[in-house]
């Protein structure tokens, strides 16, 4: 069998980063609230070019016109499209409620490529 390099490791992200361009913001159910594109301006891109884990920032405010109060939000998912599709990446963090228009949470989505356990 034989070993991915660490260039192969970059392409890797280089790839995720270009085509996993949509992210998820899901209640404490897993159900979907919102799928945001990485165009949006409360989402981008924040780690640095050659870093191992990859991380997407998201920042969500109670007076966002997407957002019904009160609203929690408890995980994030990765897609490669707009809607419907599989999820790519998962993850789930302390839930967080959003109940007035004040209301700020930033999130940031973490992706290791390689996994390391």
């Amino acid at each position: 069998m034989a070993e991915v390099k660490w260039s192969g490791y970059q392409d890797l992200r280089d790839h995720i980063e270009s085509t996993w361009t949509y992210i998820e913001l899901r209640n404490e159910n897993n159900q979907a609230i919102l799928r945001l594109p990485i165009s949006d301006p409360r989402v981008q891109w924040v780690h640095s070019p050659g870093d191992q884990v990859l991380q997407l920032k998201v920042t969500i405010k109670g007076s966002d016109p997407d957002i019904n109060l009160p609203q929690t939000i408890a995980g994030s998912a990765i897609y490669k499209v707009p809607t419907g599709g599989d999820a790519l990446c998962e993850e789930t963090f302390v839930k967080f409620t959003l109940i007035s228009e004040e209301d700020e949470i930033t999130i940031r989505h973490q992706i290791q490529v390689p996994e390391v356990r």
